[in-house]
């Protein structure tokens, strides 16, 4: 057994509060074998046990590991939201003014040149108005989608950043371990080892 961590052998820690006990040994499962993935009991790591030989650690150490990971998962969930929430304050307006001047600048194009020859093309008139609208409208339809994307975007982001962090908050160390599979795979993360 290897055993990683505070460097004491496999046994129970003096105070630690009394979790689920070992279905083989009936002994708190204060220990995570890394090979088999699993909590596991000091007796499964001793001679005879299930474990013996394979690499052991301490169940507040792997807490602590899922812990930071989730921490660092949060960081980066926040960055990504500080970059959509920049981008769709920054970048969008802009577009969106460049869409309406572009828009406008054609408009009076369209009017001008239509001057000169009105008296010849008076139904052309009305379709190229008409024709330039529809792209206004266009550009204006696809500013509005990308905002409504973004807005989804950063919603989801929040929602799985306060799933997360009520996690931390609520999961002792034992339930964090069982769960890891289930919070990364629902969070689109992977399970670390």
């Amino acid at each position: 057994m290897s055993a990683e961590g505070a460097g004491q052998g496999p046994g129970p820690e003096p105070g630690s509060e009394p979790g689920p006990l070992c279905p083989e040994h009936g002994q708190a499962l204060n220990w995570f074998c890394c090979s088999e993935r699993r909590l596991v009991c000091a007796a499964c790591t001793e001679l005879g046990g299930r474990c013996r030989g394979h690499r052991i650690r301490r169940a507040e150490k792997r807490a602590e590991e899922l812990r930071n990971k989730i921490v660092d998962q949060c960081e980066r969930l926040q960055l990504q939201s500080a970059t959509i929430t920049k981008y769709v304050a920054d970048v969008l307006p802009g577009k969106n003014q460049r869409a309406v001047s572009t828009a406008s600048a054609a408009r009076e194009l369209v009017i001008q040149r239509l001057g000169l020859v009105r008296s010849l093309c008076e139904s052309e008139e009305q379709r190229l108005l008409e024709q330039v609208h529809g792209e206004e409208e266009r550009a204006h339809q696809s500013i509005l989608t990308q905002r409504v994307h973004w807005a989804e975007a950063l919603q989801k982001l929040d929602t799985i950043r306060g799933s997360l962090v009520d996690m931390l908050t609520h999961l002792d160390d034992l339930q964090l371990i069982q769960k890891e599979q289930e919070i990364f795979e629902r969070h689109g993360g992977r399970a670390y080892g």
